[in-house]
């Protein structure tokens, strides 16, 4: 495993990770949302990532299946959760080919998945094939206002576009409700609701590195030495507009749970 694969998974630990109240009141959200009559729950995460949404319900005794396309990822999930392993399963996969049979899992996690997969409805299609009768697929997500990252998010994508690659940003809010749509031609009933809202401080330094480190979906396509040659002036123009790199800046979040429930 490459240094720089585990050192962009160590990243999106540090710099993607959930306060533990706000993890908590999410894993009771999808605690809740279980059914599971008298049965052992079993959980599997599609994107399961370095475990933020994982190890919280981990912690409240479900088996869990954690799976992911990348091994660094998961070698970072596994280090947090050594601990705690008698109950998981790591799953090195693809969400579109998910490695168990038909109706095996009581419920399906996504979050901040959907926009990532070009071939979306395949995955969905996995995701509600090894639910059981009764089963529910959980989606999550986070909004997020912050002036001060938006506006390097916008620099950054200027000076790309500037070198000839324009980029598309706000595919994660489109396809929520490509996939919302493709539920309900299937005859099941999403809802969603607000679970918890918070504040969190973050400095311009960490918004560029999280650009740096490309770990928004937007920034992937961008070749290599295009994104370098943006980020050195990015950096330079940050340090003339915020001049404090390690000021903070508020941010506010809001995390979103959708339920479908198969009959």
């Amino acid at each position: 495993m490459s240094s720089a694969l585990t050192r962009v998974a160590y990243a999106y630990d540090r710099l993607r990770t959930y306060p533990p109240e706000v993890a908590g009141r999410i894993a009771t959200a999808m605690g809740n949302a279980l059914q599971t009559r008298g049965e052992e729950p079993v959980l599997l995460e599609l994107g399961v990532g370095t475990g933020r949404i994982a190890l919280p319900l981990i912690a409240r005794g479900y088996r869990y299946l954690a799976l992911d396309h990348d091994p660094a990822m998961l070698e970072v999930f596994r280090q947090k959760a050594a601990g705690v392993m008698r109950k998981v399963r790591l799953l090195l996969a693809d969400a579109r080919e998910i490695p168990l049979p038909e109706g095996s899992v009581h419920a399906v996690i996504v979050v901040h998945l959907w926009h990532l997969l070009p071939d979306w409805p395949r995955a969905l299609a996995e995701a509600l094939r090894v639910l059981k009768p009764g089963g529910v697929l959980l989606e999550g997500w986070d909004r997020v206002e912050a002036e001060a990252e938006c506006r390097l998010q916008e620099r950054w994508q200027a000076l790309v576009a500037e070198e000839g690659f324009p980029v598309e940003r706000g595919t994660h809010s489109r396809r929520l409700k490509e996939v919302e749509e493709a539920l309900r031609r299937l005859g099941l009933r999403p809802k969603t609701r607000e679970v918890v809202a918070w504040r969190e401080e973050r400095t311009p330094r960490e918004a560029l590195e999280a650009l740096q480190e490309r770990l928004y979906s937007f920034t992937r396509a961008v070749p290599q030495e295009v994104h370098e040659r943006a980020m050195s002036r990015l950096l330079a123009w940050a340090e003339a507009e915020f001049g404090d790199l390690d000021r903070p800046f508020p941010v506010e979040k809001r995390f979103f749970l959708r339920t479908s429930r198969l009959s």
